[in-house]
């Protein structure tokens, strides 16, 4: 059974050539406020603000996106789970729009095109989201109230590492100008090096 979450200290950086540079501000026990600018996260390279730390081997991040600013239809604020800090690497990255729904998106190969689960589904902030690690396979769940959870899709990364990098991530999709999105309830749950493939520590009861 995966141990229960724990609140985190998390770390920022801009990825890629954002033109404004972003920040995180820590607010209490799992609330976060992030301030994001850069092009998108989308295409062979990205351009966002990451509050992340390190996960090592299995494991998950939540979190309720309670706001975000509307720079753009496409600003996106989520949970992210990325190989490395690089503009151009894998990621997996359940996230909020403020007009164009909930989506789970993607890139699998370093410097390839990301990719969608699909047409992202009717909703917007406050809205619960979680990604979560069992080996090679994420999975993105959401939920409206953090009880309830439905998983939106999967990715297989193929040979990730056994140390990534897990946070918080905010791309205004107006670059130069910074989207802000207030987190709340930000955990990170653990499993180990040993994937696990029981339901979600956070994500109770998630159905495809």
């Amino acid at each position: 059974t995966p141990p229960p979450p724990t609140w985190v200290t998390l770390t920022g950086a801009d990825i890629g050539a954002a033109a404004g540079a972003g920040s995180p501000t820590a607010g209490g026990t799992g609330a976060f406020t992030v301030r994001g600018s850069g092009a998108d996260i989308w295409g062979t390279s990205d351009e966002f603000f990451f509050a992340h730390s390190v996960l090592n081997g299995d494991g998950e991040i939540t979190a309720r996106v309670a706001s975000l600013t509307n720079t753009n239809a496409w600003s996106k604020a989520g949970v992210m789970l990325r190989e490395t800090l690089a503009a151009n690497a894998r990621f997996a990255f359940m996230l909020v729009t403020p007009s164009n729904g909930i989506a789970f998106q993607h890139r699998t190969v370093a410097g390839s095109g990301a990719g969608p689960d699909g047409i992202g589904v009717t909703g917007a902030a406050p809205v619960w989201v979680c990604v979560r690690r069992e080996g090679s396979l994420i999975r993105g769940f959401m939920s409206p109230d953090g009880v309830n959870w439905t998983q939106r899709a999967t990715v297989t990364l193929t040979g990730l590492s056994s140390s990534v990098y897990i946070g918080l991530a905010v791309t205004s999709h107006a670059d130069g100008t910074l989207a802000t999105a207030q987190f709340q309830n930000t955990s990170i749950a653990g499993t180990g090096s040993t994937p696990d493939t029981t339901a979600p520590s956070v994500p109770q009861n998630p159905v495809a």
